[in-house]
């Protein structure tokens, strides 16, 4: 069977890798609680899932299912590691069991784990921080994607959505647990970012309406001439107010090949993407063969960075909820070249003799170096943490402080 045109397919992949991980099994989609009404104003600030992973200021909270000696489930530990302190210690125990994931969702108050049971059922778990009792709050996350969210709400798009079905938004009051319809474009992709006062979205532009047929070929041939658009979007109406960048939904013309985007994340006001170049090859539809990195400025203007390789994909180092560099990978696994956000070389780092895994994942407010240094088999096989200044780390050294697991 055909498959859907590169750049889509593309964005797919880039989407499912990101979003929080679900269980495949069919469910079915649960209708919103309240009766359908204009969704009220936002409280407090949004955030996105996807640019915070469990991170709140220098804290990081992960989750992970835990097996007693006979191999039988245990219950879910979440593990909080203060950078402040160089501590990781063991927040709390729950006996629920089938946590999705390891990154909760951080608010002021409490973690937010996705969870699934023996019946597939899903729901979210509310884990105060003050060490209260957990909440289940009724979400069928096998329906719904948990993108956006603040203090006070949780907002969500239907994972059945475009091209071939018609995307539907939901609000979740993460202190009742009720929802309400939230009214966002049935051609909504996906929701990828918070900037601006606003949510990064994308959607399909299509002279054909949403939902556009499933049938492969039938498909491939109206995405041909259809456009994949990225917008700001107020997060209060769900409607687009500003276009940020768009491209075919086939990809750009590039000698025999195609540039499909996929967007990466912000810093201030620009936009950042990564432009995956592809070409035809025997016996395939396209095989990707480098990457680099476009900016889009609030005014629309784009800028190539410079920045290309052929190995493995560029990713984006994150402060806070902003790029603040990109790091790609080299072949052996555990060294990396550093870019900063102009396309600038800023490093080649080194990694101890001998290690395995040795690699930045985030980067602090006071300029330090979050690395990840191996995994711990005493503790669920959870990530073992680093610190390092960032200008040592820049200069090739490998004199980190490790995290100590306190018992």
């Amino acid at each position: 069977m055909k498959r859907l045109v590169p750049a889509l397919a593309a964005a797919l992949l880039a989407l499912t890798a990101c979003a929080p991980a679900a269980d495949s099994t069919p469910a079915a989609t649960p209708e919103p609680t309240a009766a359908p009404e204009p969704t009220a104003e936002p409280v407090g600030e949004l955030h996105a899932y996807l640019e915070n992973e469990g991170y709140a200021a220098n804290t990081l909270y992960q989750a992970q299912i835990v097996f007693d000696a006979n191999a039988e489930f245990a219950g879910t530990n979440v593990y909080k590691t203060d950078f402040t302190t160089g501590q990781t210690t063991l927040f709390r125990h729950d006996d629920y069991e089938g946590v999705s994931g390891t990154s909760p969702i951080v608010t002021d108050d409490s973690l937010y784990v996705l969870t699934h049971n023996e019946m597939k059922e899903a729901s979210l778990l509310a884990m105060p921080l003050d060490g209260s009792e957990t909440r289940q709050i009724a979400l069928d996350t096998n329906s719904w994607n948990t993108p956006i969210y603040s203090n006070r709400y949780m907002y969500c798009i239907s994972r059945d959505g475009a091209p071939t079905a018609r995307t539907r938004g939901l609000r979740l009051d993460l202190q009742t647990g009720e929802t309400e319809p939230w009214d966002i474009p049935v051609e909504t992709f996906s929701i990828l970012g918070v900037a601006d006062g606003g949510i990064v979205t994308s959607r399909i532009i299509s002279d054909h309406p949403i939902p556009l047929p499933s049938d492969s070929e039938m498909l491939d041939a109206i995405l041909q001439n259809s456009t994949y658009e990225f917008d700001l979007t107020d997060a209060a109406t769900g409607q687009p107010i500003q276009k940020i960048f768009e491209y075919p939904c086939d990809g750009v013309p590039e000698g025999d090949g195609h540039i499909s985007y996929c967007y990466t994340g912000r810093n201030g006001s620009d936009y950042y993407f990564l432009a995956e170049h592809a070409k035809p090859v025997a016996g395939y539809t396209s095989t990707e063969i480098g990457t680099s990195v476009l900016r889009v400025g609030s005014d629309g203007t784009q800028e190539d960075l410079g920045i290309m390789t052929s190995q493995a994909p560029i990713r984006p180092l994150y402060k806070g909820e902003e790029i603040g560099w990109f790091v790609v990978p080299h072949d052996d696994s555990v060294t990396d070249t550093i870019y900063d956000l102009q396309g600038n070389e800023i490093g080649r780092t080194a990694a101890p003799a001998g290690a395995e895994v040795y690699h930045p994942v985030r980067l602090l407010d006071d300029g330090r170096v979050i690395l990840c240094i191996g995994y711990d088999q005493s503790h669920d096989y959870m990530p073992k943490f680093a610190t390092i200044p960032a200008d040592a780390y820049l200069s090739g050294s490998t004199e980190y402080t490790e995290m100590a697991y306190i018992e």
